[in-house]
């Protein structure tokens, strides 16, 4: 892995924009097409503000490692932060019908991530480690 593959951030979305450049520069290093790049940036965007968000609630005291790599024909970015397990990969997608007739806003964060990546990844080490992992095949 080179220097630059995982940075550390304080939970803000003041921050977002340092992790889109990050991931960015990874993947135009890595000679992805445009659309793949945007759909991986998209969904670490996506993936950092629930953590922020939701695990964090706004306290950037807080940390998320972010790491990336490839191997095996996979881009594979790991989010690794501490707070409550919250699992993604078991969040139900909402029925869009219902979404817009009642003109909901938010919440489809974790469908764009599951549409745009591969495969998603989600363990907890107790008492509070979390990693997320999102790996595009590329």
């Amino acid at each position: 892995m080179e220097e630059n593959d995982k940075i550390l951030i304080k939970s803000s979305t003041s921050n977002l924009s340092l992790v889109r450049g990050f991931i960015e520069h990874k993947a135009k290093s890595l000679n992805l097409d445009l659309l793949t790049t945007n759909q991986i940036v998209i969904s670490v965007d996506e993936a950092c503000t629930n953590i922020i968000k939701h695990t964090h609630k706004f306290n950037d005291n807080q940390i998320i490692e972010i790491e990336s790599f490839l191997t095996d024909n996979k881009f594979i970015i790991i989010l690794k932060y501490k707070g409550e397990a919250f699992d993604p990969t078991k969040k139900q997608n909402p029925d869009m019908n219902e979404y817009f007739a009642k003109y909901k806003v938010g919440g489809l964060g974790i469908p764009l991530m599951k549409k745009s990546m591969d495969k998603i990844e989600f363990t907890h080490t107790k008492p509070d480690l979390n990693s997320l992992t999102l790996i595009k095949v590329i």
